[in-house]
């Protein structure tokens, strides 16, 4: 049991404590009820409590991050893409605490649940495979023959749960047929993006990271032109990235949804305000939302704390 800082639960916005009994959360609520429930709760001094981040797109290769160094930055779940020895090797590393969701590389006759394949190898297809397929695709115009291949049965590559890695700035024109596809993409804020076009089309969009913390791709994801609100941006490092992977129940916590959580020091708190007339940050507590920490660029990034 946990008490004394703040939680993000969708389940009570004013929540301060929490409590987790066989990897599960057993108890979202206040400092009191925490310490009436077990006196021996632990202090968080202020700290704030997140559902763990998933990097939803990982290409593993020589520049791609070490597992301990994902686990240590924040991160729970690595969506990893990459040759059968390459996500052996990475899942040899991991530590305690970080889970692998593994895409190896497509070969003939696999019928393994999931794979990744490149955009030209994907359009050299016949037929498409009855796998959870993510395709890495590097460019617009690869990106419009994707979406053309996938139009031919759309919804084989929906009902097979189909996602596709952008690695490169995604056009504008590609917005309505990206929303149109039922297929989750996968993105990197850190380039710049049309967020709030995509999510305004029905995109299903969760995040690939390529800087040094997630709260600095929370924080791309939010400021410039196409900026989203923090909420869309941290439900995309979240609940979005694990709907990708098919676990629709992950990245949220509320009783009974795995202790999947990670300790974090802040500045402080904040509530993002939707109207860009007024001030881009409030802290007034009526809104009913939880806060976020607050990501002005004067303003230090989140640090894990261990629990």
């Amino acid at each position: 049991m946990y008490f004394g800082g703040d939680v993000y639960s969708s389940a009570d916005p004013f929540a301060t404590a929490l409590g987790h009994t066989d990897g599960k959360v057993s108890f979202i609520g206040s400092d009191e009820a925490a310490k009436a429930l077990d006196p021996e709760a632990i202090d968080l001094a202020e700290d704030f409590l997140t559902p763990g981040i998933v990097h939803a797109g990982l290409v593993l290769d020589a520049d791609s991050a070490s597992a301990q160094r994902l686990h240590d930055q924040g991160y729970t779940h690595v969506h990893a893409l990459g040759t059968a020895e390459a996500i052996a090797r990475f899942a040899a590393d991991a530590p305690q605490g970080l889970s692998l969701v593994d895409y190896p590389e497509l070969s003939d006759g696999d019928q393994q649940q999931r794979a990744s394949t490149t955009a030209a190898d994907f359009l050299a297809l016949g037929t498409l495979p009855d796998t959870q397929l993510f395709v890495l695709v590097d460019s617009n115009e690869r990106l419009g023959e994707v979406l053309e291949s996938l139009r031919t049965d759309a919804a084989h590559a929906q009902r097979h749960g189909y996602r596709l890695l952008l690695d490169f700035s995604v056009d504008e024109g590609h917005v309505e047929a990206l929303g149109r596809s039922g297929v989750a993409i996968t993105l990197d804020p850190a380039l710049p993006q049309p967020l709030s076009q995509l999510l305004a089309a029905g995109a299903q969009v969760s995040f690939s990271h390529s800087q040094s913390s997630p709260w600095a791709t929370v924080r791309s994801a939010v400021v410039g032109e196409n900026g989203i609100g923090a909420r869309a941006a941290f439900n995309a490092t979240t609940r979005f990235a694990h709907r990708a992977a098919g676990n629709p129940d992950g990245g949220v916590l509320v009783p009974g949804a795995d202790a999947d959580i990670v300790r974090w020091r802040v500045e402080r708190l904040v509530v993002q305000v939707a109207d860009p007339r007024v001030a881009a940050w409030s802290t007034d507590p009526r809104s009913g939302t939880p806060g976020l920490p607050e990501l002005a660029p004067d303003v230090p990034l989140p640090t894990r704390i261990a629990l």
